[in-house]
């Protein structure tokens, strides 16, 4: 059967599931397989055998398979993005084995290693990364020459690299500290490093490079990092423990491989919520897809086996406002002679029929939170899957009103709808949000450049809330003081003049507070001195109530 172009009869809507992973074929490979790479072309499949010598070879077309000998126990490979070169890494022997794809036979031995396990070749095919398990390394291996060229220290135990389709970042999970160390591939240096994992494995990057996905195979979850800002920005729960990732071309799909419940999990990554979890695979390690994304290669690690699935049906995003209006991409299959689209019971603003495999549709407006996707085409009618309509959130109350343009401080904001809320906005600037519950949320301020008032508002699927001033005060400074000099027995106006002093709260001459003061402007504190004991100058000092302070470059002379 040939995978690559599926069978000769499409499966039709309505045949159940219509949206859901189906199997196509299952073809046997060597004992123990593992891991899974498919060349560019999608003509040719390497499996790697970890319980054999071997390095299986799927025809995709014919859907049968032929071994390479490649050497005891290998364990993840991938293919150079010209398809020339297939690399493998074996954690016995400490070696990484080279093959061509020309004439499919071992044609190279990259040694020095540390049990290697995960690698990655860069965009340009120019390099290699490769995770030794055994140290705190990640070795770069030139493809021109075939020869390690530099070392970078990471975490305890890396596991899988992933790099970022620009080839500026790699990430490596470190499974030993629940770590994920980025790493700068122009330097090769550790630019970053996240925290907060728990013994995390797979790791894949969006097309996009925006996010990456971090299985936690030591809990039920599957995190997110905004590469943006090198930090987690949202967590999926899963049915158990996740050990292996891999995200579909369009970026659509996130599978998550599940390997002691047999099962594969998919993920919508406009929403990060979980689909669909389909059983029935024996102990599943790794997942790799066509270059169109049209089927789902997943090795049973478990009975030697892969098995070629349809890829299911995805909906992107999946949620919006109810007022609708939002375009949606919806892929599948058979949509050739598509006569209706509807969310509910509600036709869709307008829709276009792409492709057989892919359509577009506006959203109507709606009140019901879920409804159901159908689709009416040639071969009949089916849902595809469910839109999930929100509300926006409403902004209360937030906790301060100003603060330093340095930012830093913590602000909690009340209202409603908060459920959903990944951000809160200070004017053009993104900030982190974490949502104690559907009614608060914190987010710590962004710095600015300049003193300003913005508007602070959060957003979720439901579209954008109510927004609040918020101000941003520049660091108080003195000028002058008129006049600069006085007797100690007190009571003298002193004119404070400077910039910022609007928000002074506190006054101080000499280490005492001014019997009292009065802000005139931005530019003007009218104060009272205290009395003092001895004559002599001593300092002025303001500060304002962001914490901000400023002293006179002129002292105050007690006479």
């Amino acid at each position: 059967m040939s995978a690559l172009k599926g069978p000769s009869a499409v499966q039709q809507f309505g045949s159940p599931p219509s949206g859901a992973m189906a199997a196509v074929d299952t073809i046997p490979v060597g004992p123990g397989p593992r891991s899974i790479a498919i060349r560019p072309d999608g003509l040719r499949a390497y499996v790697t055998n970890s319980g054999a010598d071997t390095l299986s070879v799927i025809d995709t077309a014919a859907g049968a398979a032929t071994t390479i000998g490649v050497g005891a126990g290998p364990w993840d490979v991938t293919i150079t993005p010209d398809g020339h070169f297939v690399y493998v890494t074996e954690p016995g022997s400490g070696t990484v084995r080279i093959v061509s794809t020309a004439t499919d036979t071992l044609i190279g031995t990259v040694g020095g290693l540390t049990a290697p396990r995960g690698l990655a070749v860069t965009p340009d095919g120019a390099r290699l990364y490769v995770a030794n398990s055994g140290t705190n390394k990640v070795s770069v291996i030139s493809t021109a020459t075939n020869t390690v060229t530099g070392t970078i220290t990471v975490g305890n135990s890396p596991e899988s690299i992933a790099i970022r389709p620009d080839g500026l970042r790699a990430y490596v999970t470190n499974s030993a500290d629940g770590t994920v160390s980025v790493i700068n591939t122009l330097s090769n240096t550790v630019a970053a490093t996240v925290t907060g994992f728990n013994v995390p494995q797979g790791v894949a990057v969006t097309p996009d490079g925006a996010h990456v996905y971090v299985a936690n195979s030591g809990a039920h979850t599957v995190s997110v990092i905004s590469t943006a800002t090198n930090t987690v920005t949202d967590t999926i729960t899963v049915a158990t423990s996740p050990v292996h990732l891999t995200v579909s071309p369009d970026g659509t799909l996130v599978y998550a491989t599940m390997p002691a419940a047999g099962s594969v999990t998919v993920i919508n990554p406009s929403s990060n919520n979980v689909t669909e979890t389909r059983p029935g695979f024996v102990e599943p390690h790794e997942v790799a897809t066509t270059p169109d994304g049209g089927y789902v290669y997943v090795v049973d690690h478990g009975d030697n086996t892969v098995s070629i699935q349809r890829r299911p049906a995805s909906i992107s995003p999946n949620r919006g406002t109810r007022g609708g209006g939002t375009a949606v991409t919806i892929k599948g299959r058979g949509f050739l002679g598509t006569t209706a689209v509807l969310f509910g019971i509600r036709q869709a603003k307008s829709f276009a029929v792409v492709s057989d495999t892919t359509l577009t549709a506006i959203t109507p407006s709606a009140i019901r939170s879920a409804v159901p996707i159908t689709v009416t085409a040639r071969g009949g009618t089916a849902i595809i899957g469910h839109y999930f309509y929100r509300r926006q959130p409403v902004v209360n109350q937030i906790s301060s009103s100003l603060g330093s343009m340095n930012g830093g401080n913590v602000l909690t904001l009340t209202g409603s709808r908060f459920i959903g809320v990944k951000y809160v906005w200070f004017g053009t600037v993104m900030a982190v949000a974490t949502v104690l519950s559907d009614t608060q949320l914190t987010v710590t301020v962004p710095p600015s450049p300049l003193a300003r008032s913005v508007p602070v508002y959060a957003v979720n699927p439901g579209g954008v809330s109510t927004s609040l001033s918020y101000t941003y005060v520049g660091a108080p400074t003195i000028t002058s003081i008129s006049p600069t000099s006085g007797p100690r027995t007190g009571s003298r106006v002193v004119n404070i003049n400077g910039t910022f002093l609007s928000q002074v709260n506190s006054v101080i001459f000499g280490g005492i507070p001014a019997l009292s003061f009065k802000v005139m402007s931005a530019v003007k504190v009218q104060s009272v001195t205290p009395a003092r004991a001895t004559a002599g100058p001593v300092a002025v000092v303001v500060t304002t109530s962001t914490g901000a302070s400023a002293t006179s470059p002129v002292p105050y002379t007690y006479t």
